[in-house]
């Protein structure tokens, strides 16, 4: 007697084979030529994915481990070595105090022993010396490189006196005074009086450069230990900043440092480690920084002294820290190092383009079986597909399977009567439009000659207004480069400059509304009135006065003429422009930024015009540029140009902007640097 498991067993395997077979047969003949190919590439894809994504992994893995260790070394390098060149300084200051090479009594030798130390030691921002009365005495690095040396005591009144330096560094002119400040509540002072020994202050906000200062200092006690004299050294740390920002770890990641408080020393994601509370400057806990993912690798290793390194998911991201101390010259600092682990998956994306590489080599293969498959079904369709394309490019070609029987026979019959209709059709309407073509490419030739000969004279014309226009002027007192770019072949815009005598440099630019040929012949007529008064010796009123009246005489009526007019005084060091219709131009001086608004009616609306001749101070390194309304009408509103530029960098914002204008309008800009 069976046994009722094994029966419903058997049962069930020929259930099974039953619903095979049936869905076997219901598969259509395409489907039966694919599905043995598509397995087969389905399984090498996956194996072959699998092997590449794993290589990649262990790939990055490697990759970050060895970007974090060298990211720290190399941060500790640079503290290390930037951190050890104060101290140095410092002790030859103690040396020279004890040995009397350093007599604060005298003023020319104290002066140039603190500038020659500014001198050989490029790094530090500031060496000075702090003493019990209040006075205080130093030189320091300015912005531009230049050192100038400091002094506080009861002559100056307790103010800070900041004075120039020669050679030998000497102070020789007095430059600023920074108001009442008591040395002796600075935090290097407290510092060093707390420690008794050379030591680095805790980290304050400087009080003239307003960045981050670390200060080294080292105080002196005579026989009876009473404090003589505290000396120090300053240091920015906005290098470190920049050297975090610099290091190359992925757009997610960071680097920051902390001091033994928690306090933010600097951060590659934050400007800032100050904020104010309370009208008191206080440096930022990292635990309580803005930044999140600061905030969170900072609190999991906050407490921990030694190098540790720890992981953590945030916002999606999955997140590799890194954490080394720093315990060097009595400091007690921290460097972190938060790498986001996804940044570094470009080794399993190498790995994906390996596979999809295989993949697409797989699907030829498959596609040239299943191409070799089709074309055996699916021939007679071909056929009558290319007769199809052949008719539509022009060429009748009868289908060879006009013969059979089945309905293929009788489209390829349709398809073929069809044919010859349309082509016989087709041949009346070519002859037609072959008439018609034919006049109309005589037409077209004579207007594209006619178009040649007016581009040929145009393209004369504008190479004479070129050069007709001065050339850029490079010497010891000014430069200037000019922009002049016509928005057809030729400009409605002119400009000259030219000296009256050594001193003077008198320059003007016109623009004359519209375009094209007349619009520059009106242009022309107005520069040889320019210099027929220019050659007349008259004043920068009086020639704009005269101007006025000889384009009201001579030109239409309806032409509008707007122009500037400027005078470049180098013996009054001024600036003498009056403007008529052009309503703008640019200055970057010390005096002031930005775009400078002036007024004045058109040439040759009025007899008797109002044209304001005002004038500006200038000195060396003011810049200004004069400009038609092709620039002007591209210009931001709150157009502002960074101040220190290369000159040649202040001309290229116009020349960006010309190349919008000139879609529009005639583009002119003249560019004046004064040196001297």
């Amino acid at each position: 007697m069976s046994n009722p498991k094994v029966r419903q067993s058997e049962n069930n395997q020929f259930a099974l084979r039953q619903v095979l077979v049936r869905g076997w047969r219901r598969l259509s003949l395409r489907q039966v030529f694919f599905l043995p190919f598509a397995v087969q590439f389905v399984i090498a894809t996956a194996i072959i994915s699998f092997v590449l994504l794993h290589g990649g992994q262990l790939s990055v893995n490697f990759v970050v481990d060895e970007l974090r260790r060298q990211t720290l070394e190399r941060v500790h390098e640079q503290l290390d070595s930037r951190m050890r060149e104060p101290m140095s300084l410092n002790r030859l200051q103690a040396e020279a105090w004890h040995s009397g090479q350093l007599d604060l009594r005298q003023p020319s030798v104290r002066n140039r022993y603190f500038v020659s130390l500014l001198r050989a030691f490029p790094e530090v921002n500031m060496t000075f010396v702090g003493l019990p009365d209040g006075s205080f005495y130093g030189a320091r690095r300015i912005d531009d490189g230049q050192i100038q040396a400091v002094s506080s005591d009861r002559t100056t009144g307790g103010s800070s006196w900041f004075y120039s330096v020669n050679g030998q560094g000497d102070a020789v002119e007095w430059k600023e005074q920074y108001v009442q400040l008591d040395v002796r509540t600075r935090p290097w002072f407290e510092a060093a009086a707390g420690a008794g020994h050379p030591v680095f202050s805790g980290i304050y906000r400087g009080v003239l450069s307003r960045e981050p200062i670390i200060a080294a200092v080292y105080p002196l006690y005579n026989e009876t230990g009473a404090l003589q004299a505290v000396f120090g050294a300053n240091y920015t740390l906005s290098w470190l900043e920049v050297l975090l920002d610099k290091l190359a770890i992925g757009p997610a990641g960071q680097v920051f440092v902390t001091d033994e408080d928690g306090r933010l020393v600097a951060a590659s994601v934050m400007a800032e480690t100050f904020f104010v509370q309370h009208g008191k400057i206080e440096r930022i806990q990292a635990i309580n920084a803005d930044n999140l993912v600061l905030r969170t690798a900072a609190r999991f290793l906050a407490a921990r002294q030694e190098a540790a390194a720890v992981e953590f998911d945030l916002d999606g991201r999955h997140y590799l820290v890194n954490m080394a101390p720093f315990q060097e010259y009595g400091l007690n600092w921290k460097t972190y190092v938060v790498l986001d682990s996804g940044v570094f998956l470009g080794g399993i994306k190498q790995a994906l383009g390996y596979t999809v590489l295989i993949i697409f080599l797989a699907m030829l293969l498959f596609l040239a079986l299943s191409a070799w498959t089709s074309r055996w079904i699916t021939r007679p369709i071909l056929r009558l597909n290319d007769a199809s394309r052949e008719l539509a490019a022009g060429r009748y070609q009868p289908v060879p399977d006009d013969d059979r029987q089945d309905e293929l026979g009788q489209l390829s019959r349709s398809f073929n009567r069809t044919a010859r209709q349309l082509t016989d059709l087709v041949g009346q309407l070519e002859a037609r439009v072959a008439e018609r073509t034919h006049d109309l490419e005589l037409r077209t030739e004579t207007e594209q000659a006619m178009r040649q000969r007016l581009f040929a004279e145009l393209s004369k014309a504008g190479k004479v207004q070129r050069g007709l226009l001065p050339a850029p002027i490079e010497e010891n007192r000014l430069s200037i480069q000019s922009i002049y770019e016509p928005c057809m072949l030729v400009s409605g815009d002119a400009y000259d400059y030219q000296w009256r005598g050594e001193e003077v440099l008198r320059g003007y630019l016109i623009d004359v509304m519209g375009h094209g040929a007349a619009t520059a012949l009106q242009t022309a007529a107005i520069q040889v009135m320019i210099r027929e008064i220019t050659a007349a010796g008259m004043s920068l009123e009086e020639g704009i006065r005269t101007l006025n009246q000889r384009v009201g005489r001579y030109l239409d009526e309806d032409l509008l003429v707007a122009a500037f007019f400027f005078e470049l005084d180098f013996a009054a060091r001024e600036l003498r422009y009056a403007a008529a219709g052009i309503t703008e131009f640019y200055l970057a001086a010390a005096s002031g930024h930005g775009r400078i608004i002036t007024e004045g009616m058109f040439l040759g609306i009025s007899e008797q015009p109002d044209f304001e001749v005002k004038s500006q101070p200038v000195q060396p390194g003011d810049r200004f540029c004069f400009y038609t309304d092709g620039i002007a009408e591209v210009l931001p509103e709150n157009f502002l140009l960074p101040a220190g530029e290369p000159f040649e960098v202040f001309c290229g914002h116009f020349r960006e902007l010309a190349e919008a204008g000139v879609q529009r309008d005639d583009v002119t800009a003249v560019c004046l640097e004064v040196k001297g």
